[in-house]
C-alpha cells in the first residue's frame, strides 16, 4: 500500500497538533486535507501545511485524494462527521469520547463495529513511552498483581471554557480523566466497577458554568477487587503535572510528574527555578510538549494499522468503556454517593 492521505476535521488546539504530525513527521503519511468551520483559519493551516481545504466537512470525507479521515472537532460536534466517514467506509481516527452522551456514543460504537473498518481512538497516553514500558513491566509481572492505580492529572491553566461545561465538553470528569480511566483499565487490565466522586470549584471563576469544578477527586474499585484513585485540577500553575503509579503486591512502578522538562527558568534573582513542563499558549499548547511523543506514536500506530491490515489496538469499545466510567463518575459527584457501572455489548 502507498502512503495513507489522510484528512483532518476540526483545527482547534489538538486538532492542529494531529494536522502538524500527520504533515511534519509521520512516515508513510500525507496530510491531503483540513476542514473546519472558521475559513480563515482552515484557509491558513492548509497553506502553512501544503493541503488542501474544505469548508465543508462532507467534501473532505468525500474527497478522493483522502484514505482516512481523523475526526478532532469538539466533543459535542463528533456525530456528524463520525457518521460520514464511518458511511464513507474510510477508516477513522476519532478523538475521545466518540460522542458527548451515552445514547450517541452506543449508537456510533455499535455503527463503526457494524460497518468494520479501522477505527482508533485518540488515548495517547497509552503510547507515552513510559506508560507503554509500564504496561510492557505489568505485563512481564515486575510488580506482582496489581492492586492499586493512582493518577494526578494537574493541568497549569483552564482548557477552553467548552471544555469544562458539562453540557458541552464534559467537565473535568470526561474531558480530562478520561484519559485516566483508560489508562487505569490498561495499566490495571481490568474494568472499573464502581466510583465514588467529587468535586469543587475554589479557584478559577466559573464564568456562569453549572457545576463547574476546578478540582475533582475519584476513587475506584475494579472488578477483581483492586482499588483506584485519580485526581484532577486546572490550576497547577506550578507545571504539568502528570504522574501514574501502580502499586502490586511485589512492587510498584512511578510515571511523569515534573522531570520531564521543555523550559527551565534561570534567572539572577531565582537561580535555577523549578523546571516547568509547558509553555506559553500558542498554537501548540502546554500539553503537546509533555506528549508529543505520544501523539506522534499513536498516529504512526493507526497509520501502521492501515498498511498492515492491522486492527487498532485502542478502539470504540474502549472508548466506550471509558466514557461509561467518566458518566458514572459525574453522577456520583452530582448525588454525593458511590455508582455502579454496568458494560454493555462492549465488554460481552
Amino acid at each position: 500500500m502507498e502512503d495513507v492521505r489522510i484528512g483532518v476535521v476540526g483545527l482547534g488546539r489538538l486538532g492542529y497538533v494531529h494536522a502538524h504530525n500527520i504533515a511534519r513527521t509521520i512516515e508513510r503519511a500525507t496530510l491531503t486535507a483540513v476542514c473546519d468551520i472558521d475559513e480563515e483559519l482552515g484557509k491558513k493551516t492548509a497553506g502553512e501545511l501544503g493541503c488542501k481545504f474544505h469548508k465543508e466537512m462532507e467534501k473532505l470525507v468525500e474527497d478522493s485524494d483522502v484514505d482516512a479521515v481523523c475526526v478532532v472537532t469538539p466533543t459535542a460536534k463528533h456525530v456528524e462527521p463520525v457518521t460520514a466517514v464511518v458511511q464513507s467506509s474510510k477508516p477513522l481516527f476519532c478523538e475521545k469520547p466518540l460522542a458527548s452522551t451515552l445514547e450517541d456514543s452506543v449508537k456510533l460504537a455499535d455503527l463503526i463495529k457494524k460497518s468494520g473498518i479501522p477505527c482508533q481512538i485518540g488515548f495517547m497516553r497509552r503510547y507515552d513511552p513510559p506508560c507503554a514500558r509500564a504496561k510492557d513491566l505489568i505485563t512481564a509481572g515486575a510488580i506482582g498483581l496489581p492492586t492499586y492505580f493512582c493518577g494526578f492529572s494537574r493541568d497549569p491553566l483552564p482548557p477552553p471554557p467548552w471544555a469544562l461545561n458539562p453540557a458541552t465538553g464534559g467537565g473535568l470528569f470526561i474531558d480530562m480523566l478520561i484519559h485516566d480511566f483508560d489508562l487505569a483499565r490498561f495499566l490495571m487490565g481490568d474494568d472499573v466497577v464502581e466510583v465514588f466522586a467529587d468535586e469543587t470549584n475554589i479557584v478559577v471563576d466559573s464564568q456562569g458554568i453549572d457545576r463547574f469544578a476546578d478540582n475533582v477527586t475519584v476513587n475506584m474499585h475494579f472488578r477483581n477487587g483492586a482499588l483506584g484513585h485519580s485526581h484532577a485540577s486546572v490550576h497547577a500553575g506550578y507545571g504539568y503535572d502528570m504522574r501514574t503509579e501502580v502499586y502490586g503486591s511485589e512492587g510498584n512502578l512511578s510515571l511523569g510528574g515534573l522531570s520531564k522538562t521543555d523550559l527551565t527558568l534561570s534567572t539572577k534573582e531565582r537561580g535555577i527555578a523549578r523546571p516547568f513542563t509547558y509553555q506559553t499558549e500558542g498554537r501548540i499548547p502546554h500539553f503537546m510538549y509533555r506528549f508529543a511523543e505520544a501523539y506522534q506514536k499513536e498516529m504512526e500506530a493507526f497509520v501502521h494499522c492501515l498498511l498492515d491490515g492491522r486492527a487498532p489496538e485502542v478502539n470504540e469499545d474502549d472508548a466506550l468503556a471509558a466514557y461509561r466510567v467518566s458518566l458514572a463518575a459525574t453522577e456520583s459527584a452530582g448525588t454525593g454517593k458511590p455508582v455502579g457501572i454496568e458494560y454493555g455489548e462492549e465488554k460481552d
